[in-house]
């Protein structure tokens, strides 16, 4: 994780936070997970799936990375509105 700055906690989760973050030299950031390692499991399944897909619609996947005692997941960050909010906004807009 040598080749990252992070910035500020988006998130946390039970087991896991969620960084701004960026590579060292590169202009983008990007969202970056940390989890406990024994989360090894899951963490490599979701990868398995997530790698492949690219789609306007899903949160891009790039590397994943392991210390000795975290995993580290490399995402694209989505700026904007929480989801949650936005479903609240828009179904006041379209109640039936």
């Amino acid at each position: 994780m040598e080749n990252f700055v992070l910035y500020e906690e988006l998130g946390k989760g039970r087991n896991s936070f969620v960084y701004k973050g960026r590579r060292k030299g590169h202009l983008n950031f990007l969202a970056i997970v940390c989890t406990d390692k024994n989360k090894k499991l899951e963490i490599s399944n979701h990868v398995r799936l997530s790698y492949h897909l690219d789609h306007p619609n899903i949160v891009r996947y790039y590397e994943w990375y392991e210390t000795c005692s975290h995993l580290w997941l490399v995402l694209e960050l989505c700026t904007g509105e929480e989801t949650c909010l936005l479903f609240n906004l828009n179904s006041h807009q379209f109640s039936f």
